[in-house]
């Protein structure tokens, strides 16, 4: 993957050994992608195919664990458009039948199980012909968490995803382990306030150079606000991006439209630990946030700007397909003036 900085008149840096910047400072909207010299004219003719696990995508897209975002309809739109679904955590019966459906009716999804009972949860759920599991854990780097993913992949013979962690060093700890999959992102998510709460968390653009150099395949998770982001990501050496906060309001998402909006909340949100038993307090507080957003029609249309964002970035770098634009990609650190500069300026007289 890339990781290679644009200075000036052909001269290049390659992080983290950046001379102007803090290597481990760096977000999405710190940097551009710089076009490249190119026989690619087409945004049509790139593959943005991969392989995620037993799956073979169309788009590099996976929905978060959210029980606000991701549900029976999304899993099935997703397979449709090409991209992958979550079923997230919940009463393990009627995951289990749903599990069913979806292996019956040949839709692939990912299934999510927490610490506690674990490897029960993908037992079961392994039965019904689960072929990947999330361990979902927002502090990826437990000891018990990492045993726990270890243990489903070996007895249970299932690809296996966990997270969520930031550092190169939590990343080589995943291979130790054996972990297909490292889901990385503590903090960046549109309806978390992890940062806010505890202090901690990394910036994504750093977190993703962080953990692919370790050379584990990547779910990035959160900082996703524009097709350009989402370009970024990938350029920057992750295989998947996780979606959450752009899906929410979507026609495909769980719950009613009540006077044009739909409810959205984080999986630490307050209102979830309510609804799901689990007690705030001394010990542990909410790390994410609830609220309504409008309705915004179809997920299909969503993903439509997302991919074509991605097409137009993977022919501005000369790049034939998704391997080929990590390796082509280069960044170039943006100033605050030119983040101003990269937004529509010109506004209408009315």
């Amino acid at each position: 993957m890339s990781k290679v900085f644009y200075k000036a008149l052909g001269k290049r840096e390659t992080w983290p050994d950046l001379s102007w910047a803090n290597p481990a400072a760096l977000t999405y909207d710190d940097v551009l992608l710089i076009p490249q010299n190119s026989a690619v004219i087409s945004r049509a003719s790139v593959d943005t195919s991969v392989q995620f696990g037993p799956y073979k995508l169309e788009k590099p897209i996976i929905v978060a664990p959210m029980d606000t975002i991701s549900g029976e309809k999304m899993i099935r739109k997703l397979a449709q458009l090409g991209a992958i679904g979550i079923l997230p955590r919940g009463d393990l019966k009627e995951r289990a039948t749903m599990c069913e459906i979806f292996t019956e009716e040949n839709i692939p999804c990912v299934y999510a199980v927490g610490l506690k009972n674990g490897m029960e949860e993908a037992t079961l759920l392994r039965e019904k012909g689960a072929e990947m599991i999330l361990v979902d854990v927002a502090h990826g780097g437990m000891e018990k968490m990492k045993m726990l993913a270890h243990d489903i992949k070996k007895r249970l013979g299932v690809h296996v995803i966990a997270g969520n962690i930031v550092s190169y060093e939590q990343a080589k700890d995943y291979k130790k382990y054996e972990i297909d999959w490292a889901r990385v992102g503590v903090g960046p998510g549109g309806l978390c306030i992890t940062r806010l709460v505890a202090g901690t968390g990394f910036s994504q653009l750093s977190a993703v150079f962080e953990t692919t150099s370790a050379d584990i395949p990547v779910i990035a998770d959160g900082g996703i606000k524009s097709p350009g982001h989402f370009a970024k990501a990938i350029a920057a050496g992750a295989k998947m991006v996780m979606i959450g906060s752009l899906f929410a309001g979507t026609d495909e998402t769980p719950g009613k439209v009540v006077k044009g909006f739909k409810v959205a909340r984080g999986q630490a949100s307050a209102e979830y630990m309510k609804d799901n038993g689990v007690e705030t307090g001394e010990f542990r507080t909410a790390e994410g946030v609830s609220i309504e957003v409008p309705a915004k029609g179809p997920v299909e249309n969503v993903i439509n700007d997302l991919m074509g964002g991605l097409r137009s970035a993977m022919t501005y770098a000369g790049a034939q397909s998704l391997e080929d634009f990590q390796k082509r990609a280069e960044f170039a650190l943006v100033s605050e003036s030119g983040r101003e500069e990269s937004k529509p300026w010109l506004k209408t007289s009315k």
